[in-house]
């Protein structure tokens, strides 16, 4: 799967989990604690969507490390290889 391809996904997820989220708020760089909602809710919801649309399982390691956009799309680049 293509890197523009995994990251039109990690969007797709994003605003699915946040949906008051709008495309011009979305940013690769933004944490955790940027988002009104993200709570452990949240967080479990970006996991399993994850893990369910690129078929991979992350460790619990993994998923505590994900905080931002960009950290869910390096963990699943690191799946893919």
């Amino acid at each position: 799967m293509q890197d523009e391809k995994i990251k039109n996904e990690i969007k797709n997820i994003f605003f699915e989990v946040f949906p008051k989220l709008s495309e011009n708020e979305f940013e690769w760089e933004k944490e955790q604690k940027d988002y009104e909602n993200w709570d452990s809710f949240a967080q479990l919801n970006i996991i399993t969507f994850a893990e369910s649309k690129f078929d991979i399982t992350f460790s619990l390691e993994e998923s505590i490390e994900i905080k931002s956009p960009n950290d869910l799309l390096k963990c699943i680049i690191s799946h893919k290889k």
